[in-house]
């Protein structure tokens, strides 16, 4: 099994990388699909909920690169996401406090992809990354 440490290690270096692709490649109907998921996301009743529309924004944001290698690179960390070991550390640590934080940061990072402003989109999904690891791991 990927541990969850590694997954998080990558993805602070994968995630900022798809940024370029995403504010070049992007559609409406890209940013209309990530606002729908920070939309649901925003109104879930419950961690489980919160987390499948937290997953289909992390698929839409794969998908508006338009880049299927990205794409498969980001099923994989999704996959990953869902292994039992992911999810018991979620279930510790995503207070609705941080379920509030994080969908704050969410909408940070989509803010400045349909801005189209690669340098602002970098800087809060690397903040968020750093945040979630915090969070998971205590460092």
């Amino acid at each position: 099994n990927i541990s969850p440490a590694e997954v998080m290690e990558a993805r602070l270096r994968i995630e900022p990388a798809i940024v370029e692709l995403i504010v070049t490649n992007a559609t409406a109907a890209d940013f209309a699909r990530m606002e729908s998921c920070l939309e649901k996301a925003e109104q879930a009743a419950g961690l489980d909920e919160f987390e499948l529309w937290d997953a289909a924004l992390h698929q839409a944001m794969a998908g508006a690169s338009h880049n299927r290698f990205m794409m498969r690179i980001l099923d994989s960390v999704t996959a990953v996401r869902q292994q039992s070991e992911w999810g018991k550390l979620k279930d510790r640590i995503v207070t609705p406090e941080r379920r509030l934080v994080y969908q704050q940061e969410h909408r940070a990072i989509v803010t400045a992809l349909k801005d189209r402003d690669d340098a602002r989109a970098k800087a809060a999904i690397v903040a968020h990354l750093q945040h979630a690891r915090r969070n998971l791991f205590g460092d």
